[in-house]
């Protein structure tokens, strides 16, 4: 493809800011009230426990105020994940922790519907508690920290990335296409073959459920819009999922397109090397 015919994205897209905070916050929220809630429920009972044996309201209490070291420790060391990213002041324990599937658990399966939940009620939009998930998942992709061989990273892309009067049919094979430079697929086509990679174009969730299957990637980089991506990444787990949000400049699943600069940046950065 020559470089002028290349896809250059448009400016009409749909103003994506990941800014964390609005999650960190309700995540700072969602902490207390959760430790407040088990305040109460060991505290009112605790006339009734007292009189069955004299030591269940400690042995309650006890348990509670591990729960509530547990719920801050997993707090704290997602907002370092999300602070700090891939530094490399981070070092011994903390640094595995960050790394540790069980945190990235406690993000997917408990804290995140935690904070869809009371951001319902304070209303926040969820689109921009997505986004900031989206962001902080990114940071703990990135702190792996071991270098994927090209073979095992997959590139997920959504049909409607390609051009919609297109006649070439990519969904069957990729290859198929003919780089004529209306859509992105040539370009990431491109970019597959420059770093030796696998790339699919998925014509929906359950078919891109069973092309992870099928291939058994050890980490994947997907673009969707910020919806698709953030159940795509809880559905996925434990397996690790570099999502990039799309670009919209028709709206929804129609003519989208991605950065190529993104996609790229994921891609040096799971490999290891530098840009060429």
């Amino acid at each position: 493809m020559n470089s002028a015919d290349k896809w250059q994205g448009s400016s009409a897209s749909v103003e994506y800011k990941p800014g964390v905070g609005p999650f960190l916050g309700l995540l700072a929220v969602s902490s207390i009230g959760i430790i407040a809630l088990g305040f109460l429920l060991w505290f009112i009972p605790t006339v009734g426990l007292s009189n069955i044996h004299p030591a269940l309201p400690f042995v309650t209490g006890g348990l509670l105020v591990a729960g509530a070291l547990l719920i801050l420790t997993g707090a704290l060391f997602i907002t370092l994940a999300a602070l700090k990213g891939g530094s490399a002041e981070i070092g011994g324990i903390g640094a595995k922790l960050l790394r540790s599937r069980l945190l990235r658990w406690a993000l997917f399966k408990l804290f995140l519907p935690l904070m869809i939940m009371v951001g319902g009620i304070v209303r926040t939009p969820k689109i921009k508690i997505e986004q900031a998930f989206l962001a902080i998942n990114n940071q703990m992709v990135r702190l792996i920290g071991r270098k994927i061989k090209p073979d095992r990273i997959l590139i997920l892309m959504p049909h409607c990335i390609q051009f919609d009067d297109c006649k070439i049919k990519v969904t069957r094979n990729v290859e198929n296409c003919a780089g004529c430079g209306k859509c992105e697929v040539g370009n990431l086509l491109d970019l597959a073959h420059e770093y030796g990679l696998n790339l699919f174009i998925s014509t929906g969730g359950t078919v891109a459920r069973r092309k992870v299957i099928e291939d058994r990637p050890q980490v994947v980089i997907a673009v969707a819009c910020e919806r698709d991506l953030t159940s795509g990444i809880q559905d996925a787990f434990p397996l690790p999922v570099f999502a990039i949000v799309n670009k919209r400049p028709h709206g929804y699943c129609m003519q989208t397109g991605v950065d190529l600069n993104d996609v790229k940046e994921a891609i040096v950065g799971l490999l290891g090397v530098k840009a060429a």
